[in-house]
């Protein structure tokens, strides 16, 4: 993440199963005391590993968030912080921000796993304010989020088409033709996603 640039702090807000997809699901994260909002998907074993935190549930053996945790731990690293970089047709890229004995390195991550993490952790999650803005989503008067169809894979977008086109509903089948062909090759990597 650019040092020179405004990092905004998210903050899980819900888990929603609205997608056209058994495959993901989709964390709401909430800009911390304001009102953008961005959406993720995320595969179902890491909303739940993200739900059990943030519900306060406890399992009765440790997952495999708990055991980078405490492998982390027993070599004196600390994750500090999460940083979601760059959000590229749907896919979403996040570095894990280790300090040990004083230094400070990344390495990349699933934003899936990032955020499950950070929870798990309590730690921050940080987004450039340019890139937030561009990816931001607002909370509907009803209550409801507005999804834009460029947050999702290439894979829901073209099961989510089926289904328009299954249903007759072509105005939108053809902006989700438009969204996929608009991806051209870039849109063939959505199965690194989840």
């Amino acid at each position: 993440m650019d040092e020179n640039k405004k990092k905004i702090e998210l903050e899980v807000a819900e888990i929603l199963n609205r997608m056209p997809s058994d495959l993901a699901l989709v964390v709401i994260l909430r800009e911390k005391g304001g009102t953008r909002c961005l959406p993720v998907l995320v595969g179902p074993l890491e909303a739940q590993a993200i739900a059990v935190t943030l519900y306060n549930h406890s399992m009765p053996r440790p997952g495999i968030y708990d055991l980078f945790i405490k492998t982390l731990a027993s070599f004196d690293g600390t994750l500090t912080e999460v940083d979601i970089y760059r959000i590229n047709s749907g896919i979403f890229y996040s570095h894990l921000f280790i300090e040990k004995d004083g230094n400070l390195t990344f390495i990349d991550s699933r934003t899936s796993d990032a955020l499950a993490l950070a929870v798990r952790s309590k730690v921050p999650i940080f987004i450039e304010e340019e890139l937030l803005d561009g990816n931001s989503i607002k909370l509907e008067s009803n209550g409801a989020y507005s999804l834009p169809i460029a947050t999702a894979s290439t894979k829901v977008l073209k099961e989510a088409m089926a289904q328009a086109v299954a249903s007759e509903n072509y105005e939108f089948a053809a902006r989700l033709r438009d969204e996929i062909n608009s991806r051209g090759q870039d849109g063939e990597s959505d199965k690194n996603l989840l």
